[in-house]
């Protein structure tokens, strides 16, 4: 059981080397065939009247831009795979924008890796479109890399982020290749109905760690009660056990409320410290 097949979007941006680095040894670790997809946006079918005036084209130069970095970004891909002895790679182009294919080509992956979006890019709510496509109508898990830090290890301490939901158990499931092989493996849930007393029942985890231990999963589980909002309660809980990747689900409430209310799916997303891995 692992991830044969890992989808990896090839990109520019200033941590796209040390996400391609991470990608390389992600998938040998979990012997995944990469294939890292490109973006080449196709050109305009403009009819000019006088053709030597195409080459001036504001929209040309740009698109021939593009057209240079996709092709840059291909090659690197491929070299590094090659240079870093890689068994298993390929290299897809795609004539479209990158948040369609990419999810169409997530529906015959087995997990998607991306970087969390950078708020401090140009191109942040573009990358994060991309990000939500993939999520929501990719149906392969993601694991997503911060944006910032460097991570040696993704999964040797593990903490699964648990509230009963569809979404977590899905992630739970995309995650058991890792889950099986941690060092560690830590279980919360937040409860923020309970109160200060600290008499918190932990009855409702005993399924999850019953089940994940049928997987040969022994893993150490909490209800912590909270009176922050559960994003930041998950993301100072994987502090707390020094975890190394954090695995829940997404988009636990409607689209609408997410974008209206906020929701712990956006707050991880938005302040990750860690490698998540999630899924809808």
């Amino acid at each position: 059981m692992g991830y044969p097949t890992l989808l990896f979007p090839l990109d520019d941006d200033a941590r796209a080397g040390v996400r391609l680095g991470q990608a390389i040894a992600f998938a040998r670790r979990v012997s995944s065939h990469l294939v890292g997809v490109s973006c080449r946006r196709p050109a305009p079918n403009v009819a000019y009247e006088f053709s030597g005036l195409r080459g001036i084209d504001p929209l040309t130069i740009e698109l021939e831009r593009f057209e240079r970095l996709a092709s840059e970004r291909e090659n690197v891909f491929l070299r590094r795979c090659d240079a870093e002895s890689l068994a298993s790679f390929e290299c897809v182009v795609e004539e479209e924008e990158i948040g369609r294919p990419l999810a169409r080509r997530a529906r015959t992956a087995d997990l998607v890796l991306m970087g969390q979006p950078d708020p401090d890019d140009a191109a942040s709510a573009e990358r994060r479109a991309v990000l939500n496509d993939v999520l929501i109508h990719g149906s392969a898990p993601v694991l997503l890399l911060p944006y910032a830090g460097a991570f040696d290890t993704i999964g040797e301490r593990i903490l699964l982020a648990w509230d009963d939901s569809r979404e977590a158990a899905r992630a739970a499931a995309s995650a058991l290749p890792l889950l099986t092989t941690a060092r560690e493996v830590h279980i919360v849930e937040i409860d923020r109905a309970a109160g200060e007393s600290g008499a918190i029942a932990q009855e409702p985890l005993a399924a999850v760690t019953q089940w994940l231990a049928r997987h040969g999963v022994k893993a150490r589980a909490r209800v912590v009660f909270s009176a922050v909002d559960p994003g930041n309660a998950i993301l100072s809980h994987a502090a707390d056990v020094s975890a190394d990747l954090l695995v829940m689900g997404a988009w636990g409430q409607s689209r609408l409320a997410e974008r209206v209310l906020g929701g712990a799916t956006r707050t991880v997303l938005e302040s990750m410290t860690v490698p998540v891995l999630t899924a809808h």
